[in-house]
């Protein structure tokens, strides 16, 4: 009898969402759980506005992970200061106790190098999870000023009237890095409105209140297919499977540099027990093998790097393209 109830009782609470089936845990991912790990919910810490490319990606990875592995995971937005609030979270106070996964992107790199002071570097974070890739895409109003008109031609506009045409930026990350690459190299002259995501911008586009936005497709697509914004260019080495009518911003400025797109990946506090970082890994793994997932990451305009996607050693080879950008800002002088 007393079993029984117990039965009944699982079921309740089953069916209130108040707990997962454990028949949902994949086999290889169940055979690595440690012992009393997980006892609660999983963070997923991500440091920008809910909304944001980086805010769908972390709550479609959640889902499949919770597929995977049957544990509660809850997704937490730790925003400010263009994201070096939830980067010195992750990097300094989260505890290295497995409870705490940070879905973040390589503008985490721009932090540690540039913004961090020396009070926390890249090495605090370990990589444990490769998820996709995105390119950076300037988008118009729908029906504003710059409507129909090409890359070139509003590079041409802010060449012959400068500071009259609003860019939404995100300061210290890609979205300010282009600009000034626009600007450095073809003389032209934009006048920058801060945000502290991508999302942001493009809702002010969308309202009128810039004339420019930059983001990623999963946080325009909306409004695009409503026309209230239309998409310029797109920062990538070469046009986009999904986006074939797009052109590069290397194509329209006969260009090479022009390359700015966002490496997602997860990492966790350094010190997190090797057992915990293997599991928390593997139920990543194996979610991003989910056909659905693969699917629903393409639907919102994202792409994969093979080369990541079949990594033997995630952790190396992201902190490869970590050394890689430091070396745009030596070039740049940004660190000496």
């Amino acid at each position: 009898m007393k079993r029984h109830s117990l039965k009944v009782l699982a079921g309740l609470l089953l069916s209130a969402g108040l707990t997962t089936p454990a028949l949902a845990a994949d086999p290889a991912v169940a055979k690595l759980k440690p012992k009393d790990f997980p006892n609660q919910p999983i963070e997923y810490t991500v440091v920008y506005p809910a909304g944001g490319g980086m805010d769908v990606t972390a709550r479609l990875l959640a889902k499949y992970v919770e597929k995977v592995s049957g544990d509660k995971i809850l997704v937490n937005n730790r925003t400010g200061g263009g994201g070096m609030v939830g980067h010195t979270f992750l990097a300094t106070q989260a505890k290295n106790d497995g409870y705490t996964v940070g879905i973040v992107a390589n503008l985490l790199w721009g932090d540690a190098i540039l913004r961090a002071q020396g009070k926390w570097s890249l090495a605090d974070l370990e990589p444990i999870g490769y998820i996709n890739s995105d390119a950076l895409i300037w988008l118009v109003q729908g029906e504003g000023a710059l409507k129909g008109k090409s890359l070139k031609e509003i590079m041409q506009i802010a060449k012959d009237k400068p500071n009259t045409i609003r860019i939404a930026t995100v300061p210290g990350t890609m979205w300010e890095y282009l600009v000034e690459q626009i600007e450095a190299n073809t003389g032209a002259k934009f006048l920058r409105v801060p945000f502290q995501g991508g999302g942001a911008g493009i809702n002010a586009l969308a309202g009128g209140n810039v004339d420019l936005a930059q983001g990623f497709v999963a946080e325009f697509r909306g409004l695009a297919e409503a026309g209230k914004v239309a998409p310029v260019a797109v920062a990538a080495n070469a046009r986009l499977p999904h986006l074939k009518n797009l052109p590069t911003f290397n194509e329209q400025l006969g260009a090479k540099e022009y390359t700015w797109q966002v490496v997602r990946y997860a990492v966790v506090p350094k010190g997190t027990a090797a057992d915990r970082k293997a599991y928390l890994s593997a139920a990543i793994s194996t979610a991003m093998k989910d056909a659905e997932l693969i699917a629903e990451y393409s639907k919102a305009g994202v792409f994969f790097d093979d080369a990541l996607m079949k990594s033997t050693n995630v952790a190396r080879d992201i902190n490869a393209y970590a050394e890689s950008e430091r070396a745009f800002y030596l070039k740049t002088g940004r660190v000496k």
